[in-house]
């Protein structure tokens, strides 16, 4: 009976003892594989943010591709574009080079002339006149006091003082072509016989014409008369003064250029 007991109490140590080792194993084995699934998603998520990180950075070398493009497209444009501008330059200080000899060659400087006014007029600087050279053309300005009364087309009595020596000098130089451009300030005209501004400066700019040509046998194929109303002011109408200074004649003479680069060509 006592050999049966002991049998039995072995054979329970052993199956317990057994079941006691199985049991560590697997909480062993458990948490490995739980430290595993730890690792697993740690490096997934570490795969997943490499993956984002790519993605952006592929975008920025497609973004720096299409900058380099661009920036390369322009330098190519820039290129042209200097070299149309030099070739711009080169042809104009070539055409300039040529109308100075063409105007040299018809015997007509527009500096001379300006000189000539200047003295021709010197008497009359005072009262208002202005000479001035400007891209080929010479500009001669006559304040309005000079030639008109307010309102008034017909040519006053001083006109004379100002037109005929002005004729002189023009008819030393024939094939100067001249325009007459009247200019009124920003003060509405209405009379009987102007019913605006435009009206006004343009009887006015026909006005110094036909003295030139009735007076001062100034050949008619060599003027021009237009009249610019009050749309180019040489300073503001706010005050009386600079009013007086914009009712004017300004009379512009042209060497003629059309011709002369038709002569150059």
């Amino acid at each position: 009976m006592k050999s049966k007991f002991t049998a039995g109490l072995i054979i329970i140590s052993i199956v317990a003892f057994s079941s006691c080792v199985s049991s560590k194993k697997y909480k062993s084995s458990q948490a490995e594989v739980e430290n595993l699934q730890t690792q697993l998603s740690s490096c997934n998520t570490t795969v997943n943010n490499s993956a984002t990180k790519i993605t952006e950075l592929n975008g920025q070398i497609t973004s720096l591709k299409s900058q380099n493009a661009d920036l390369t497209n322009q330098n190519g444009t820039l290129a042209v574009d200097a070299a149309k501008y030099k070739e711009i330059m080169r042809q104009g200080k070539l055409n300039e080079e040529q109308l100075n000899a063409a105007l040299a060659a018809q015997g007509t400087s527009m500096k001379e002339i300006q000189t000539k006014l200047v003295e021709g007029l010197s008497a009359l600087l005072d009262s208002g006149i202005d000479v001035t050279y400007k891209e080929g053309l010479l500009y001669l300005t006559l304040p309005e006091k000079m030639l008109y009364s307010p309102s008034n087309a017909t040519l006053n009595k001083s006109a004379k003082a100002a037109l005929s020596p002005l004729a002189s000098i023009l008819n030393e130089y024939p094939k100067v072509a001249i325009y007459v451009i009247g200019h009124t300030d920003d003060a509405k005209v209405h009379t009987a016989k102007f019913d605006d501004n435009w009206s006004l400066s343009t009887e006015r700019a026909n006005g110094v014409v036909r003295a030139l040509i009735k007076d001062y046998k100034v050949n008619p194929n060599r003027l021009l008369s237009a009249g610019r109303s009050k749309f180019m002011p040489v300073v503001s109408n706010d005050t009386k003064e600079g009013k007086a200074q914009n009712r004017r004649i300004n009379i512009v003479l042209n060497p003629g250029l059309i011709k002369l680069y038709e002569m150059m060509d």
